[in-house]
């Protein structure tokens, strides 16, 4: 008798074990599958829209370096080898207001039309990149990327619909810019396609483009 009730107490023992370890086996699955969206914790504080608007018409700053430094809130740099891109933002402002109150407070020398939520505006030592964020709702980012930056970084694809080959060419300094910068893009694929917030973008691997974020910010996928 005591070696049946033994047997017995040894198969609830061993039944509970069984059942305790493929039961926990179902919820570590479960942990393991899941996701959870990366997101930036906290964005720059900014005045209120009025304020904003307030700031930019009443500016005396002689260059759009100068106005949008003191108009928005910094969010990151994206830095290469060869060019400097800083990016600012707004949640209180939309892609129409930004673009159309900077163009009226110094006038572009070029102003793209809006395609696809973005709109560019060229300066004579900037090109002013102005999107609507794919990763956060009513963030709107301002791209403020230099001559040189644009130049030895941007993929042309990016610029499709918006310029006309030709144009970037004259803005560039060069003959045939687009030509030798698409080529190279499509040889290389390391070629930078305007600003994401959590550096989904493509670089071919060369890490020769970065963002200053710990949280993410880097440049947008390459086109």
């Amino acid at each position: 008798m005591k070696d049946f009730a033994g047997i017995i107490v040894v198969g609830i023992i061993a039944f509970f074990l069984l059942f305790n370890m493929f039961g926990s086996g179902d919820d570590q699955r479960g942990m393991s599958g899941s996701y959870t969206e990366d997101t930036y914790e906290e964005l720059p504080s900014e005045p209120s829209r009025s304020e904003i608007l307030n700031t930019i018409e009443s500016s005396d700053a002689n260059s759009i370096e100068s106005l949008v430094k003191e108009s928005f809130p910094l969010l990151d740099t994206v830095r290469s080898d060869q060019g400097l891109s800083r990016i600012y933002m707004t949640k209180e402002l939309t892609l129409p207001e930004v673009a159309d109150s900077l163009s009226e407070a110094i006038k572009p020398e070029e102003i793209s039309e809006r395609q696809e939520e973005k709109q560019v505006l060229i300066y004579p030592d900037h090109f002013v990149i102005v999107q609507e964020s794919e990763e956060e709702a009513g963030v709107v980012t301002i791209e403020l990327a230099s001559d040189e930056f644009v130049r030895n970084n941007y993929s042309p694809g990016f610029f499709n619909g918006l310029f006309a080959g030709y144009l970037l060419n004259r803005m560039l300094g060069s003959n045939d810019w687009y030509d030798r910068r698409r080529a190279n893009c499509q040889q290389t694929g390391n070629c930078y396609g305007g600003y994401g917030m959590y550096g989904n973008y493509n670089s071919g691997g060369s890490g020769s483009i970065r963002g200053s974020s710990n949280r993410g910010g880097g440049p947008g996928t390459g086109k």
